[in-house]
C-alpha cells in the first residue's frame, strides 16, 4: 500500500509531531493545503502503526511544565485530560540518607551527619528556593498514558491522520540505502512463528516520508542503527534513576490535585 507518510510507534514525540503536521494539511475551508501524491485530489495520506492494544500504554505518570504542550495546544483545558492537574504549588526537599545506603562521597556524608542533629527524626530539608531547572510551576501533573489518548483523539478528530494501534511494524523497508516504508509483522501465526490456517503475510507500506518512533531499543530502531549506524556525536547513552511512589491518603488529607 502506497501512503504520503507512515509513521511507527505513537509515543510523545510522534504525538507531538502529527499535532503540528495535522494543523498544517488542510486550509481554513477544509480543503487540502497540499495534494497528496499517493491519492491525487485527497490530502495527504498519514498513518501511524503503534504496537500497543491502545494508544497510550507503555508510559508513565510526569510532571513537566509543559512548555511544547502548551505551544501545540494554545487553547488546552487540563480538565479535558483525565488524571491531569495544573502545578499550583511545588518544593524541593534534599533527602539525608539515614542508613548509609547512598554512595555519596565523604564530605557530603560529612556534611549529612551535621545537618541530621539539627532535622532530628526528619530525614529531608526542605530548600529556600527551587533551582530554575527543577521548576514546574504553571506546568502540569498528567497520566502521559491519558495525555497521549487524548492526543491521538485531537490528531485522528483533524481527519488528516490515522493510527493504527495493535499493528506491529516488523522492519523498515530499505531499497539503495533510502528508507522507502515499513513492513507490518504477519498476522496469524503461532508463538514460534509457524503459520496457521488464518495467516497473513506483513503488508509492506510504502511511503514519501518514514518516521520511526519505536524509541532507542526499538525493533526499527536498532535496525536503522545497524544499516546506518549512529549520527556522529550520539554514539554515548546516558542513564537516570528515578523513583514512584503511590500514597494513600487519609479521607481529610489536607493535599489538593497539583501541589507537590
Amino acid at each position: 500500500m502506497d501512503v504520503d507518510i507512515v509513521c511507527v510507534g505513537f509515543g510523545p514525540a510522534t504525538g507531538g509531531f502529527l499535532t503540528t503536521l495535522s494543523k498544517n494539511l488542510l486550509k481554513e475551508d477544509g480543503s487540502p493545503a497540499v495534494e497528496s501524491q499517493a491519492m491525487p485530489g485527497m490530502p495527504p495520506q498519514v498513518i501511524c502503526y503503534e504496537r500497543a492494544d491502545d494508544v497510550g500504554f507503555g508510559v508513565s505518570g510526569v510532571v513537566t511544565p509543559a512548555r511544547r504542550i502548551k505551544a501545540s495546544f494554545p487553547q488546552l483545558d487540563p480538565a479535558q485530560i483525565p488524571m491531569a492537574a495544573p502545578v499550583k504549588s511545588e518544593k524541593v526537599a534534599y533527602l539525608l540518607d539515614p542508613i548509609g545506603a547512598s554512595r555519596r562521597s565523604l564530605a557530603l556524608r560529612s556534611a549529612d551527619a551535621v545537618l541530621k542533629l539539627f532535622k532530628g527524626k526528619d530525614h529531608a530539608i526542605e530548600l529556600p528556593w527551587i533551582p530554575p531547572f527543577l521548576a514546574k510551576h504553571d506546568g502540569l501533573v498528567l497520566s502521559m498514558g491519558q495525555f497521549m489518548q487524548w492526543v491521538g483523539t485531537q490528531a485522528m478528530g483533524s481527519g488528516t491522520v490515522q493510527v493504527w494501534p495493535s499493528t506491529p511494524a516488523a522492519s523498515a523497508l530499505v531499497e539503495d540505502k533510502k528508507v522507502v516504508g515499513v513492513r507490518l509483522i504477519d498476522q496469524g501465526v503461532e508463538k514460534n512463528g509457524a503459520p496457521t490456517g488464518a495467516f497473513t503475510p506483513g503488508m509492506d507500506i510504502r511511503a514519501a516520508l518514514t518516521v520511526i518512533g519505536d524509541g532507542p531499543v526499538g525493533a526499527l530502531g536498532q535496525q536503522l542503527d545497524r544499516e546506518f549506524g549512529m549520527p556522529e556525536g550520539h554514539h554515548t547513552y546516558e542513564w537516570a534513576v528515578g523513583m514512584k511512589m503511590v500514597v494513600d491518603l487519609p479521607a481529610d488529607s489536607k493535599l489538593e490535585p497539583s501541589h507537590f
